[in-house]
């Protein structure tokens, strides 16, 4: 999705911090309380089925369906093969082979897709949590049900709140154990049927601006394949650094509200408040690899887009001023669910890549993608010019 939208990383890292999160203040009270050994099995930080439960009731999948799948799959199958050797063109690149997952999806399905992916990310923390719930008390078992029915609810809330607000998505398969896997290209048809009546926008033309940038992400990260191991690789990093914090649950919470309460800097958001200095590094990474990959997206959009799509600005304009009319009740969901951070560095991701390529061109701009050590920092990002300097521009 546009970076208008809801990026993948944003969507995983508000709900992956919030499970934590509520899963140390549990366990710590829960450690603390002696009562007789427990006979209970040991209960996951998720609810799975508690979150499909409230991920469907929110996302109203029922009301929505696609009538006319066979045509739309169709549509969309052959815009995606449109934008593929316009973006190849602009990138001086081929992808390793033409783009075969394309898939148009209604609400649930959605939502299923986007559960496994979870389940598979979630994967080590739950069986550290799982191992730390086989040594509760019965007390520290039975908080550890309602805890994970809980956080369950949280997050089913959350993807059901956002089933109904994407349009499309690049699912990077992250962490899968197959290397080779390449990602899917999900559409959400209801969805993007409703906004573009809603707008009054060309059904070609509205769906093509979709693909676009889709197809501009299955490039990122499949053309080159490094991008995908060093995004894991940070991935695993950051899950490694929240496991061992949650293995040290008896001494956490005190620190984590002492660092939510405190804070290390003015403007930041509460959920970054919580991060380690280390969690703070690794975030700060995986931050300015998606700013550049957002940015990177939308600066590819202006530049084939409007020579593409006749009806480009208008679809800019109108979809821009949706988002700036948000009803106050999204205001508020976004910012306590987490769901609005960071959205300005995504924008600045943008500016650096249009700064750079206006400055150097486009063929400058574009050694972002050869090698790790090419990547911009967050600090790069906000002063391009420095990036520019450090690639001898």
């Amino acid at each position: 999705m546009p970076a208008k939208q809801t990026p993948t990383l944003r969507r995983m890292g508000t709900v992956l911090l919030l499970g934590v999160v509520a899963g140390y203040g549990v366990r710590y009270v829960a450690s603390r309380i002696a009562t007789r050994p427990s006979t209970s099995t040991a209960t996951g930080l998720i609810d799975w089925e508690q979150a499909r439960k409230f991920a469907l009731r929110v996302s109203q999948w029922e009301q929505h369906g696609i009538p006319d799948r066979a045509r739309r799959r169709e549509q969309y199958t052959r815009l995606v093969q449109q934008s593929e050797p316009l973006i190849a063109e602009y990138l001086n690149v081929q992808l390793p082979a033409p783009i075969n997952r394309v898939y148009v999806v209604d609400r649930r399905e959605w939502l299923e897709a986007n559960f496994n992916s979870f389940s598979v990310v979630f994967q080590p923390i739950e069986e550290l949590y799982e191992r730390l719930g086989a040594r509760q008390n019965s007390l520290g078992a039975t908080l550890g049900q309602i805890n994970g029915k809980l956080i369950g609810s949280q997050m089913g809330i959350l993807l059901g709140f956002l089933a109904r607000r994407v349009l499309g998505q690049y699912d990077l398969s992250l962490l899968s154990p197959d290397p080779e896997i390449r990602g899917a290209l999900y559409f959400v048809e209801p969805n993007i049927a409703r906004v573009q009546t809603q707008l009054g926008l060309s059904d070609e033309d509205f769906r093509l601006w979709i693909a676009l940038h889709e197809v501009t992400h299955v490039f990122e990260f499949e053309a080159y394949p490094w991008v995908r191991t060093y995004f894991n690789d940070l991935l695993r990093q950051f899950l490694g650094q929240l496991s061992d914090q949650l293995a040290s649950v008896g001494g956490g919470l005190p620190q984590l509200l002492s660092r939510l309460v405190g804070g290390r800097a003015g403007g930041q958001h509460w959920i970054e408040r919580m991060l380690t200095p280390e969690q703070a590094r690794i975030f700060d990474q995986l931050q300015a690899l998606m700013s550049l990959v957002e940015g990177y997206s939308n600066h590819m959009m202006n530049a084939i887009g409007e020579r593409l799509l006749p009806s480009f600005r208008q679809i800019e304009e109108r979809v821009e001023q949706r988002q700036s009319n948000k009803p106050l009740f999204e205001e508020m969901f976004n910012r306590i669910t987490g769901m609005d951070l960071k959205l300005a560095q995504y924008k600045q991701g943008e500016a650096f890549v249009n700064a750079v390529a206006n400055a150097r061109g486009v063929e400058f701009v574009n050694r972002v993608w050869e090698r790790p050590e090419h990547l911009p920092s967050m600090d790069e990002i906000r002063n391009p010019q420095k990036w520019i300097e450090r690639m001898g521009g």
